[in-house]
Parts: structure tokens; sequence; C-alpha cells
């Protein structure tokens, strides 16, 4: 009955469906048991019999994830075998079949970056944005695997795309299992065109496993190398890696003392659990405190201790002058300038900011969240 059932799927026999399910109910449920096999789905898939790959996935939804002895799903089949119309009805009946990982933990996305099938890339990406999160067994997201195969049509596409969900920076800074970049992979593998179209999407100066930065893969090509590429990544600002500060790994940050901001953020999180317990006398006493401190940072902004410079008429919001050392220890004539030593500006600017920042996020946490549904934007 099997043999029936797959001579049905091939041609796309729907009619002939139904009878054996009429003879057999538990007929696709025998498909369950191995864990590798090619179901009626598959068969479907692979022949482009569209509607009949839809009817049996929609009996049996468990066989869009299911794999064939070659690691293969019934949407991996469709692609592999051609079958362009059959994969566009598939992913619109069930954009997550795009996220199904067949072997080497390929996903159809993958395949079709390797492919180079720019439109179909472009309908797989709208159709199921996630799926670019996805790796490989290689620790490849599509981006590196579109390099990797210099195919650039299809790296437009998926850098358009990134630019347009505004996530290129997160995605295209993910390293391979090797600790490489997709700039890595461009810059050694001498492709030029490719080089400019990431080398001002990424980290420039990332290092893979090795230590070694875009620039070092590059220099290091033994065979002829297009020197546009080393005059394209030095404009950027790459370097070598032996003229950069050593990278800080995990363990130098976790053994490392925690800095003021940090300790601040960190109080700031713990305040913020403990205000919901607070009674309403202390929710408004402290929401009369942190608008002082608002009201008070502002103005300290707009007024810096010693003053501005009014622009050389001689008139200081000072009696005793402070002097920039940016200007030899004249006096700052120019209009508006604090007149504080810049070292101590930069401090009170900086301490100000937090405290500011700080006391909005309290006034924030402390007002009624019914209130945010009435501001305006």
């Amino acid at each position: 009955m099997k043999h029936i059932l797959a001579e049905a799927a091939q041609s796309g026999d729907i009619n002939a469906l139904y009878h054996l399910l009429r003879q057999d109910p538990t007929l696709l449920d025998k498909y369950d048991e191995p864990s590798f096999v090619d179901t009626p789905a598959h068969i479907a898939a692979a022949a482009g019999s569209t509607h009949f790959a839809i009817e049996v996935l929609s009996l049996k939804s468990s066989f869009s994830t299911k794999l064939n002895p070659d690691g293969y799903s019934p949407l991996d089949l469709a692609l592999r075998h051609g079958k362009t119309q059959t994969v566009k009805r598939l992913i619109k009946h069930d954009p997550q079949f795009i996220r199904v990982k067949g072997r080497e933990r390929f996903t159809p996305l993958h395949y079709v970056a390797e492919a180079g099938d720019a439109e179909l890339l472009a309908d797989l990406l709208v159709a199921c944005p996630e799926s670019i999160q996805d790796l490989t067994i290689q620790g490849e997201t599509a981006v590196h695997i579109a390099v990797r195969n210099n195919n650039v049509r299809a790296l437009q596409v998926l850098l358009g795309w990134l630019k347009r969900a505004n996530i290129n920076g997160q995605i295209l800074n993910w390293k391979d299992e090797n600790g490489e970049t997709a700039l890595h992979i461009a810059a050694s593998t001498n492709n030029f065109k490719v080089v400019k179209l990431l080398i001002n999407e990424v980290r420039i100066n990332e290092q893979n496993l090795e230590g070694l930065t875009c620039l070092d893969a590059f220099m290091g090509l033994a065979t002829t190398r297009d020197e546009r590429i080393a005059k394209a990544l030095r404009g950027a600002g790459a370097k070598r890696s032996l003229s950069l500060r050593p990278a800080e790994t995990l363990a130098d940050f976790l053994s490392s003392k925690a800095s003021f901001t940090r300790k601040v953020f960190r109080q700031m999180i713990e305040f913020d659990a403990s205000i919901d317990g607070l009674s309403s006398d202390m929710r408004n006493a402290l929401l009369v405190v942190a608008v002082l401190f608002v009201t008070a940072t502002y103005q300290a902004v707009l007024s810096p201790p010693g003053g501005t410079s009014s622009g050389g008429d001689g008139n200081s919001f000072s009696d005793i002058p402070f002097y920039a050392p940016h200007q030899g220890g004249k006096p700052d004539t120019r209009g508006g300038t604090a007149q504080m030593a810049m070292s101590d500006f930069s401090i009170i600017v900086y301490l100000n900011t937090v405290i500011f920042a700080a006391s909005l996020r309290i006034i924030f946490r402390l007002l009624p969240r019914t209130l945010y549904y009435y501001m305006p934007g």
C-alpha cells in the first residue's frame, strides 16, 4: 500500500490518497515510527506535486520537520529539485518550514544563499524574518554562506533586508566556528567587490580565533593580492592584530572590578524591583525628590559652575574667571563656552548625566502606568 501511496504522491493524485486512507486510516501514521524516511510529503514536494504535498502536510504536520535518510525535509527536496512554485506555496502554507534544519543544520535559507537565487532568497526572508538567525553546523549565517560562494547579488539582498530590519550590525558581526566574520572571509578570498559591500557594515578590527583581523587574513594570502582591498581596508581603519590592544576575554571581564556606571545601573535595577512594594506616600515623596533632581541637573547644564563666556565683552557670569586649557591659559572668549577647566567640566557632565538619567527612570517607574497610554507620540 505504501508503494501505491508513493505513486499517488508522485503524480499528485489526491483522490487516490483518500481512497487508500479509507482502506487503512492509520496509513500515514506508519511513517511516524522510522526516524528518517521519505514520507508522501517528501515524494510530492520533490516531484512538484504541490497540492498533494500541502494536503498531506495539512493532515500530518509532523512530516514538515521529518528528514529523509539523506537529511532533507520536504521543502529541502522541492528546492533541490528546482520546484520553485512548490517552494513558494509551501512557505505560504507555513513560513516555519524555512527554519527546519536538515543535513549539517542547513536550512532552506542557507541553501538558497548558497545557490544564489536572489529572488527566492527575498521571498524566504520576507516570509520568515527570524530565519536569518539560524546557523549551520559550522556556525555560519546565510551571509557567511553567500560571501563564501561569491554570490554578490544574494549578498546585496541580505544586506538590504538587514538594513530595513535594522539588525544589520547584529547579524553581520556574528562569527563562525573559526571566529571569522563575513568580512574575514571576503578578505581571505581576495574578493574586492564583496569587501566593498561589507566594509562599512561590520566592526573592522574583529579578530578570529587565531587572533587575526581581516587585514591580517588578506595580507597572509599566498596568491596574488588585489591591493585595492588593502587600500579600502586601511581607509576604513583596519589594522594588523599586532598594533591592536589584546582583546578582552570573558574571563577578563568577569574578573575585573565593576565600573562606577555599572554599579549605578545595577543599583537602579535593584531599586526598580523594589518599587512595587512601596506605600503610596513613599512613592509620592520619591517622585518629588526625583523631580527636584531632574530640575537641578537640567539647570546645571544650562548654567555650569563658573558660568559661561559671554563673547569677550568682559562681562562674565563669575567674578573670578576660569581658564580653558585649550586656550593656552587665556580666557575663552567664545560666547556660551563653559569657563571651567575641561577635566573638571567633563567629570561634572558625566555625573550630572548619570543622575539625570536615573531620576528620569525613577519618575517614569513611579508614574501610574495608565498615564503612558495618554502620552503623545
